[in-house]
């Protein structure tokens, strides 16, 4: 570890005011052992070099706990990755397996049991079943946006009626009339 070399700043030694105001002896002749005239300078320049330094060693923890941060982020977004990709395998396996079942069962209708045929079935009404659902819901999503284009599109109309007393379709009238 390194020791502090630095001295606090105090006036050269016996030299107070009350000493300078109560002793009529001349100052004494600068020599090689008395410190340096620039002292408060020197102070002065090593604390901005101080506090430079607890500057940097604030910034850099304040660095090292965002990267931590991101670190931890990335951390429980790769384990919830992973988690929706076992709970994925789990739900494809479960349907894997009732499909299956499904078609053996039909497949067992017949006599002889014919696998081919259980196994046709079962795709096929799956098949058509995810057609007719999707139908059917991009109808609703997009009966939904038009709605709500509509609502408001009549609402900027009504607020352009009462702020300007007609609306755009009425000004667009009365600019073909003219």
């Amino acid at each position: 570890m390194d020791t502090d070399v630095r001295k606090p700043y105090c006036p050269p030694a016996g030299e107070s005011a009350k000493e300078q105001s109560s002793s009529s002896s001349p100052p004494p002749h600068p020599s090689s052992s008395d410190p340096p005239k620039f002292e408060g300078f020197q102070r002065f320049s090593s604390l901005i070099s101080e506090y430079k330094e607890y500057a940097s060693y604030y910034l850099a923890t304040k660095l090292d706990g965002m990267k931590s941060s991101f670190r931890n982020i990335g951390i429980y977004a790769g384990l919830g990755i992973v988690g929706l990709m076992a709970f994925s395998a789990l739900i494809t396996t479960a349907v894997a397996l009732f499909l299956i079942g499904a078609a053996m069962g039909i497949a067992h209708i017949f006599d002889p049991p014919k696998y081919w045929l259980g196994f046709l079935s079962v795709g096929l009404l799956i098949l058509v079943l995810i057609g007719v659902g999707a139908a059917i819901g991009l109808s609703k999503v997009n009966a939904g946006f038009r709605k709500a284009t509509v609502d408001k599109y009549e609402q900027r109309k009504r607020w352009q009626r009462g702020q300007f007393g007609r609306d755009v379709e009425q000004a667009a009238a009365a600019e073909k009339k003219d």
